[in-house]
């Protein structure tokens, strides 16, 4: 089985995770950005041909064209120069874009860190800083936004980087990113921190306890929580893919996750499989449970652009990004595993388009599934 992890969802992204022969493991394919900007190349759009360059008389645009078909934006079959270099800054625009919001200017919180007393019912918000990839972004935003009213002093603050530099110990080898966290952490004022996983190679137990060590140092109650993603290729997953997912989240909360609460007894760390999430969405899609949604990623290349507007599709693409229902459906995990929330309080959660699919019920199904692995702690 493969599990994932990831910058806000773009149409392109270079992470990947798996879990192959029960090791998680992450891949870096190429970028779909650079390629393109390869076929783009002055020198290899050359044409000896006369008059309008195309993918009629090119083969790199012909190339480009098979890839992107999405480039096409007339629609006419054919990939003219100009309509390729418009999708290469359209692609290029809206990753620097994600890149710059989420580096230059980290979400804010939707209520400020209070030391007001709270009234009876009301819960304490966790001062969080989130580190991650871009499997994992999506429900960071996600979370940011639904975080209820009783909830009093929910602050978050974020460090991203993409493919294996958002892993735990990419962040740490990259100085600007490992700055940019401790200066969070130097506050003294942060106590949750939470991170993801990539590959044994750069989130083992060492690289999770250089930034757990430093966090404790700063302030000695932090709380951790490791949020793990699901697998690359959702669309190719097996039947009874929650079940076969189950299994696979059991295996790593005895292996990493016990090993980590065993070098920390005097810090609570949380784990939250919200790859559960997105596996019981397919289960449901397969059962025609899901109304509205048709694909786990539509087939057809040429329409997946309309099926992601439209939210026909879980996905965004082959390697497994977020939709919005698995995006949202994540942070509502992440809300019950970090607050030991009662779901059943919130409003209706619902996406906009899909009205039918009851995301609140969802939610609780599938983090009945979660508790147990963090069962004595909270009784702790």
């Amino acid at each position: 089985m493969t599990f994932y992890s990831q910058e806000q969802p773009v149409n392109v992204s270079s992470d990947q995770l798996l879990i192959d022969r029960g090791n998680w493991v992450w891949s870096t394919p190429k970028i779909c950005v650079f390629l393109f900007s390869l076929l783009l190349a002055p020198s290899l759009l050359a044409s000896p041909l006369k008059g309008e360059i195309s993918s009629k008389n090119n083969e790199r645009l012909r190339q480009a064209l098979k890839e992107f078909p999405e480039a096409d934006t007339n629609k006419d079959g054919v990939l003219t120069l100009i309509e390729a270099r418009a999708f290469r800054a359209q692609q290029r625009g809206e990753e620097e874009s994600q890149i710059r919001k989420e580096v230059i200017k980290p979400p804010k919180a939707q209520n400020p860190p209070s030391n007001a007393i709270l009234k009876e019912g009301e819960i304490k918000g966790y001062n969080g800083l989130y580190m991650g990839h871009s499997f994992f972004q999506p429900s960071v935003w996600k979370l940011a936004k639904m975080i209820p009213s009783d909830i009093k002093g929910h602050a978050q603050y974020s460090v991203f980087s993409g493919g294996a530099n958002g892993s735990p110990g990419g962040l740490w080898a990259a100085k600007k990113k490992r700055e940019q966290a401790k200066e969070i952490l130097e506050t003294k004022k942060i106590d949750l921190l939470v991170m993801t996983y990539y590959s044994p190679q750069d989130s083992s137990i060492e690289h999770y306890s250089r930034w757990f060590d430093f966090a404790i140092a700063q302030n000695s109650e932090v709380i951790f929580m490791v949020a793990l993603p699901w697998a690359k290729q959702p669309h190719e997953v097996e039947q009874s893919a929650s079940k076969m997912a189950q299994k696979k989240v059991t295996e790593f909360n005895e292996t990493l996750i016990a090993a980590l609460r065993e070098k920390y007894p005097k810090n609570k760390v949380l784990f939250c499989p919200y790859a559960l999430g997105a596996y019981e969405l397919i289960d449901r899609l397969r059962d025609q449970k899901l109304s509205g949604v048709k694909y786990i990623l539509d087939p057809n290349r040429k329409t997946r652009a309309e099926s992601k507007r439209k939210k026909r599709q879980l996905f965004n693409d082959e390697l497994g990004h977020s939709g919005e229902l698995v995006s949202e459906l994540g942070a509502l995990l992440w809300l019950q595993t970090l607050y030991e929330y009662d779901l059943s309080k919130l409003e209706d959660q619902r996406v906009e388009g899909l009205g039918k699919i009851d995301l609140k019920e969802l939610a609780q199904v599938v983090s009945k599934r979660i508790a147990p692995f963090n069962a004595k702690l909270n009784k702790d």
